[in-house]
This record gives C-alpha cells, sequence and structure tokens, in this order.
C-alpha cells in the first residue's frame, strides 16, 4: 500500500492539469538516451523506496530521504535533463526502446514532486 502512495504521487499533476495536453512521445536517439538515464536513476532510487517501505522504517512518501546519495544521483541527472530539454518540465514523457512492446513512460512533474520534498526533518543528509 505504501508503496502504490508514491506511484500515484507521480502522475497526481498529469490529473489535476498539471501538463499541456498528450503526453510527449520521444523519437530521437538521444532524447530517449537522456530519458533512459534519468529513468534508470528513478528506478534505482525507487527500488530502496519499496525496501525502505516494506521494512516499515518510513511512510513511502517519506523514504527517499533515508538514501541521500541515491536521491542526489536522481536529482543530479533530472536537472542535467531539464537543462537540455526544459520543455519536459512537468510533462509525461513517452519513449519505445528495441526491447519492450509497450512504450515507457516517466512523468517529470510526479518526479518533481517526490525527489523535491524536503528531507531536513526526517534524516539529515
Amino acid at each position: 500500500m505504501k508503496v502504490i502512495v508514491f506511484s500515484l504521487l507521480m502522475f497526481i499533476p498529469l490529473v489535476s492539469g498539471g501538463t499541456s495536453g498528450f503526453p510527449l512521445e520521444l523519437m530521437e536517439a538521444t532524447d530517449i538516451q537522456d530519458i533512459e538515464r534519468l529513468d534508470y536513476e528513478v528506478v534505482r532510487l525507487n527500488a530502496k523506496i519499496k525496501q525502505c517501505a516494506a521494512a516499515g522504517l518510513a511512510p513511502a512518501i517519506e523514504c527517499h530521504c533515508f538514501y541521500p546519495n541515491k536521491l542526489a544521483s536522481a536529482i543530479n541527472v533530472y536537472q542535467t535533463v531539464l537543462k537540455k530539454h526544459p520543455d519536459w518540465e512537468n510533462r509525461a514523457v513517452l519513449w519505445w526502446d528495441s526491447a519492450r512492446t509497450m512504450p515507457s513512460n516517466l512523468h517529470l512533474g510526479g518526479l518533481k514532486l517526490t525527489i523535491e520534498k524536503p528531507c531536513q526533518n526526517l534524516v539529515s543528509l
């Protein structure tokens, strides 16, 4: 249940009108490489969040703070991607890779809400 809350946070801006229209579909190989690098960092952080929530260390919405190195890495890649692609901010991004029959997606607005949530009251970084 706790992990579901984290996942739902990723889509709040989408359903609340925080984006402009449909997901942004990436076609250029360099764009796909950029979003896949960010997605990789998010998957790594999310794995730790799931472990934290499963162990009962904190509510899932606070678990990102228990992993400052993974959080910092995700924030760094997120900021790098947005510098290169400012129009992706607060957008749902959709891309295809050769290994899947379904597209991958990441909502940068939901990610922003998660990774920029302050941690100072939970864990000292």
